[in-house]
């Protein structure tokens, strides 16, 4: 279920629910559930994009160890249900926002390399976020 639909179910007061064994459905969304309990950025990206030297400088620089990101395709994060990090950081285009979370967009990565304006918009989103 999207988020968004989500959250207007839980202010209409309505109760959400979520299977606890999806393994049980053959077919499912297609799209596993990602386990976020751990995780401190959700970095919506692109194949290949996590690996990049960029993105691993990137994360240094906010201070966040590669063990603590999750990254996901943009079907996977609309598709994904439960608690999100309190960060959320997508190359993949705006991402409708959800409360209380930090949104941070930027370029794709390969892009990014080529923006220095880009990715100075970004540390201003990290910072306005801290």
């Amino acid at each position: 279920m999207l988020h968004q639909k989500a959250l207007y179910l839980q202010e209409m007061g309505i109760t959400h629910w979520q299977v606890r064994k999806p393994a049980l459905f053959a077919q499912g969304s297609g799209f596993p559930m990602l386990d976020l309990s751990e995780c401190n950025l959700l970095f919506i990206c692109a194949e290949g994009e996590f690996e990049h030297p960029l993105t691993l400088a990137i994360l240094k620089a906010f201070n966040i160890k590669e063990s603590d990101v999750c990254c996901c395709s943009l079907e996977q994060f609309e598709n994904q249900q439960g608690n999100l990090p309190a960060v959320i950081w997508s190359t993949l285009g705006d991402v409708k926002q959800v409360r209380g979370h930090g949104l941070l967009t930027s370029p794709s990565i390969t892009q990014l390399t080529q923006l220095p304006h880009a990715k100075k918009q970004l540390w201003e989103q990290f910072c306005a976020l801290q």
